[in-house]
């Protein structure tokens, strides 16, 4: 529950909370703002009604948060409200707020109920954003006295259409995620690589049996002229079980364009850890990766996450796309590898699927709605690593007509997300 200063009548805690000089030096500052900067960041549409949430740093509990503003000159006024989940507390409050550039300045200024306990009155400068086609405005909140948080509002009202499609230039360098195949097992493995500018890089592998995870250390190469991509592993960085020997692996591929996203495939050799390299004594395979084709439209991508990165203090990286034929679909997760304690949070637009489910060889479905006219996002959040680090998953989104599976990955620092997009026939 948000801090709210139960003791106000005490001198002491009146004294550290003394509201008139918390008003006046943020009215001030305002204030200055708008006299020295006028008619700057009237761009933006920020008059009107808020809605969306609240939280403090190092917290779970989130409350609702709304703000209705109106434009007086060069600034704006209103108030705010905002309530526990449950609703059992809530406050309102009067609050003033001025803009610049794509920021909005906004402070509650005074309590208007209830008249005790009092509540942190709370300073927030906002950035702008869109989500879903509607502004959204999010940011770190502080007040005295209080542990600070952030607020995520968007607002009510007619979409932004966008009509950019311009589709941004392809790198070769950055995250791409896919599997790998031995030809002498009848299971595949969780693969990716990180490709820096410098032709380094490091590649990553789960076994979805014994193993664990390992870290490798690589070099890379690109001939635009063929399009190949050549790997090379180097030294393993690191390993989750100590006595398990990798294989070390190089390989030559193929770069294509396959619908919205670009793939890596072709076959793969190596020598298990421990030899000198001489000899190819692994069993050979296919490596096949993927890396999403983000469009001009897409470049905002990062803050249709910025709420969960805020509140739950994780980045998320984008692994896999897919296109689907229907907007109803049936996901599946399950553990697809040595069924080892994980427990994972499901998120899909923003909204939970699953809370603190403990994977299994059991596969656990739901049917689900997306949205036709944009992208979705479906986030695999850890909440356990298990006794192997990371999480991996394996989802199956199927929509009717075909079922496709992938293996989403995520830690305590980062999680994993797949982009799902409804299939349109071009005209």
């Amino acid at each position: 529950m948000i801090e709210i200063i139960q003791n106000y009548d005490n001198p002491q805690i009146r004294a550290k909370h003394d509201s008139s000089q918390w008003y006046l030096t943020k009215i001030g500052i305002l204030v200055c703002i708008a006299i020295l900067l006028p008619g700057r960041g009237m761009g933006q549409s920020y008059e009107g009604q808020w809605v969306g949430w609240l939280s403090q740093d190092g917290k779970r509990d989130t409350f609702t948060y709304q703000v209705g503003l109106e434009q007086k000159g060069d600034s704006f006024q209103g108030e705010s409200f905002s309530a526990t989940a449950n609703a059992k507390a809530t406050a309102q409050f009067q609050v003033i707020a001025t803009a610049e550039g794509e920021q909005l300045v906004l402070q509650e200024i005074q309590q208007l109920s209830p008249k005790k306990p009092k509540w942190c009155l709370k300073y927030v400068q906002l950035n702008w954003s869109t989500q879903d086609g509607l502004p959204v405005l999010f940011g770190k909140w502080q007040a005295n006295g209080c542990t600070p948080g952030t607020i995520w509002l968007q607002k009510k009202g007619k979409k932004i259409e966008t009509s950019s499609t311009e589709t941004l230039p392809f790198e070769m360098t950055g995250k791409w995620t896919g599997v790998l195949k031995q030809s002498d097992r009848d299971y595949g493995f969780y693969y990716a690589f990180e490709l820096y500018p410098d032709q380094l890089g490091q590649s990553y592998i789960v076994s979805e049996a014994n193993g664990g995870s390992a870290t490798h250390e690589l070099n890379w190469s690109f001939d635009a002229a063929s399009q190949q991509l050549t790997l090379t592993e180097q030294a393993i960085l690191e390993k989750s079980d100590g006595d398990w020997r990798w294989c070390i692996k190089s390989g030559t591929l193929k770069r294509s364009q396959d619908g919205l996203k670009y793939t890596l495939e072709g076959p793969w050799q190596g020598y298990l850890e421990g030899s000198d390299g001489s000899t190819m004594n692994c069993a050979p395979g296919i490596l096949y990766l993927e890396k999403p084709i983000l469009q001009q439209e897409q470049q905002s991508v990062a803050y249709a996450f910025e709420p969960y990165e805020a509140k739950l203090d994780r980045k998320v990286q984008v692994e896999r796309l897919i296109e689907v034929q229907s907007e109803t679909l049936r996901i599946k997760i399950w553990d697809n590898g040595t069924v080892d304690g994980d427990v994972v949070t499901i998120f899909l637009n923003g909204e939970q699927l699953v809370e603190n489910f403990k994977v299994t060889k059991r596969k656990r479905g739901f049917p689900v709605k997306i949205n036709t006219k944009g992208d979705n996002y479906l986030i695999l959040h850890a909440e356990d690593l298990g006794d192997i680090s990371p999480n991996t998953v394996a989802v199956s989104i199927d929509d009717g007509t075909r079922e496709q599976v992938i293996i989403l990955s995520s830690n305590l620092e980062e999680s994993g997300a797949l982009m799902i997009r409804k299939f349109q026939m071009k005209e």
